[in-house]
């Protein structure tokens, strides 16, 4: 019977595609085909400099920000989310209705809570990404897919629509002893007719350790038959555990919210293949807006070639990376390697159980109108210290105290700290989360 659903279900999607344009097929396709492009060929080369040509075109005719920026690529600044964010109204398309628009939030990965808008045809091709990278590893529309993450108002679906699109999600906001075997019981259940999970990288740290204490025979009845990392970067450890426990390939993803899939690794650990088709890569010196050479590690800056409603040109991700070549199919492809974004330390409540990141993450978000960019550090067992970089509007701190209290034990001593900026470390990364605790 499950077998129909997922057929059904398959069908269903595609029917729905077809009488609406076919346009997740077609950007699917055109995922696919550069995918087997040479990054050095004429054909690529070519259909990255028309489309972004067109959007360099329409994003001077139709936005604020860009309407005096050249022609080419190599004319416009690079931006980020802090220069969006203070001019938001001004990189929105007035081909479009902002409230018609789909709003994608972040969380906060990066530290600074962010807001960003796509036009539906921009959101195909995201649907499109994640149904050509999910396939990979063994998925394949009308599928049960396994989510972990943290679950808030903004990111929930009701049981009606987990079941139509056979997705199911697993929260994960409590990292401790019996919350990790309630998830891994969870996933048995789920996964009964064949499951692919997709969750954050410090979720599988979490399970990984799980797996050390108790050993990976607590996971063997589970069905699974891909793991997809994102959000942070998948350490081979974790990977391999991973691997071993639920017996599937096991792959990292470098994504966003506000843009989509980025890259994905296969055969060689972090070694995240660039989606040619939608997206221009380049790694900029850390000091200053510089092109590296390939091999040299800085900041990856992205162009999104395809979002129309809120164009981001020269994108500056937050991460760290450089670009390097490597063999595939038979072509050579650029791809993301000494990849040092988001890295995190592990923090703890006072009673030693694991917080997860993204569960502050979500908490702050609620004030994310205020809070520009965030820091959260734990002293010691007790004591912990947050860094607020704030406008002008943030004037209930008590109750933000009272709800981090809530997190870590409403007994722990815990001070908030407004500064004007949180420092930069020498990678010129700014780390979030950090635990300044005696390891």
């Amino acid at each position: 019977m499950e077998r129909i659903f997922v057929f059904l279900r398959r069908i269903a999607f595609w029917s729905l595609d077809l009488l609406r344009g076919s346009k997740v097929r077609k950007a699917y396709y055109y995922v696919k085909r550069h995918e087997f492009l040479d990054s050095n060929s004429l054909e690529l080369k070519e259909s990255q400099v028309i489309t972004s040509s067109s959007l360099i075109q329409h994003a001077k005719n139709t936005t604020i920000f860009y309407k005096d920026k050249g022609d080419i690529l190599e004319d416009f600044p690079i931006i980020n989310k802090n220069i969006i964010r203070d001019n938001q109204d001004d990189f929105i398309s007035s081909n479009f209705d902002k409230s018609k628009l789909i709003t994608m939030f972040t969380s906060g990965s990066t530290g600074t809570p962010f807001v960003c808008f796509q036009n539906k045809d921009k959101r195909k091709r995201v649907i499109a990404e994640i149904i050509y990278y999910s396939e990979k590893v063994g998925f394949k529309i009308g599928k049960n897919l396994i989510n972990l993450r943290t679950i808030t108002p903004k990111n929930n679906k009701s049981r009606l629509v987990q079941w139509v699109q056979n997705i199911s999600l697993q929260n994960v906001g409590e990292y401790d002893k019996e919350s990790i075997g309630d998830i891994i019981a969870d996933i048995e259940k789920k996964s009964r007719y064949g499951s692919m999970l997709i969750g954050y990288a410090s979720v599988y740290d979490a399970l990984r350790d799980y797996f050390h204490k108790y050993g990976t025979s607590v996971a063997n009845n589970s069905n699974i038959y891909g793991i997809v990392s994102g959000a942070l970067m998948l350490v081979d450890e974790t990977r391999e555990s991973m691997i071993n426990a639920f017996n599937c390939p096991c792959v990292s993803r470098y994504s966003n919210q506000e843009n989509g899939i980025i890259g994905q690794d296969d055969v060689e650990n972090n070694c995240f293949i660039i989606n040619e088709a939608n997206y221009i890569v380049e790694i900029f010196d850390m000091d200053k807006d510089a092109l590296l050479e390939d091999g040299q590690a800085g900041r990856i800056v992205i162009t999104d070639l395809f979002n129309k409603a809120m164009p981001m040109i020269r994108y500056d991700t937050g991460d760290i990376g450089a670009i390097t070549y490597v063999e595939r199919n038979g072509v050579m492809k650029r791809a993301i390697v000494s990849f040092g974004g988001r890295k995190i330390d592990s923090v703890y409540d006072i009673h030693g159980a694991r917080i997860s990141p993204h569960l502050i993450s979500s908490l702050l978000w609620f004030f994310s109108k205020s809070i520009i960019q965030y820091q959260f550090i734990q002293v010691s067992e007790y004591e912990y210290e947050v860094n607020l970089t704030i406008d002008a509007t943030l004037s209930n701190l008590d109750e933000l105290k009272d709800k981090l209290l809530g997190l870590v034990g409403i007994d722990a001593i815990l001070n908030i700290n407004i500064v004007k900026e949180i420092p930069i470390l020498s990678s010129g990364k700014r780390r979030y989360i950090v635990n300044e605790m005696v390891k």
